[in-house]
């Protein structure tokens, strides 16, 4: 069965757009795998968390501002600090699993630093300084045992906001030690 050199043209050239559309397609999913492997390290740096798991109750979401990373001396990524205008939450990375009942974390960190600072609020509460609902608050979700996310909500201030995230790097430093 012979083919008129029109239809044997039409082929080659079907067969030349076809190698050109292959070689794009190609260099398209390299650039999209490139640019996958870019994203993932990203998300690993930052030990990403699906936006959900930092909803407020009720299902709302914050407007997070800034994401600070909680780091041991030796550069090991405990936790990240999104941090709002009116609230902070510590979502400690997944590859490090923190006890609620490992110490310093309630006698320290809950019963010292958060509950200390709900105390001065109270007397400035007292005083007529400042509103029961502005004074600072806290809530530890875990699971089994295993802290999954801090809230602290009314921090008010910078300073107050980098004594906790200063004293959180300290306990789960001294929290990871101790599962070792």
């Amino acid at each position: 069965m012979g083919y008129s050199e029109d239809e044997v043209k039409k082929v080659a050239e079907l067969r030349e757009w076809l190698v050109k559309q292959i070689a794009d397609r190609e260099d398209e999913v390299s650039r999209l795998k490139t640019s996958l492997a870019i994203i993932d390290n990203v998300l690993k740096q930052v030990s990403f968390r699906p936006a959900v798991a930092l909803s407020q109750p009720g299902g709302k979401e914050t407007e997070y501002g800034e994401v600070r990373q909680l780091k041991t001396k030796d550069n090991v990524i405990l936790a990240n600090a999104y941090t709002a205008p009116s609230s902070v939450t510590i979502v400690p990375v997944s590859e490090i699993r923190l006890n609620i009942n490992t110490a310093p974390f309630q006698s320290f960190f809950l019963n010292r630093i958060l509950e200390g600072m709900k105390g001065k609020d109270q007397e400035r509460v007292d005083k007529g300084e400042l509103k029961t609902d502005e004074t600072i608050d806290y809530r530890v979700e875990d699971d089994d045992g295993v802290i999954r996310k801090i809230v602290i909500t009314n921090y008010r201030d910078k300073e107050r906001l980098n004594e906790i995230i200063n004293t959180a790097t300290w306990v789960f430093t001294r929290m990871l030690e101790k599962t070792r």
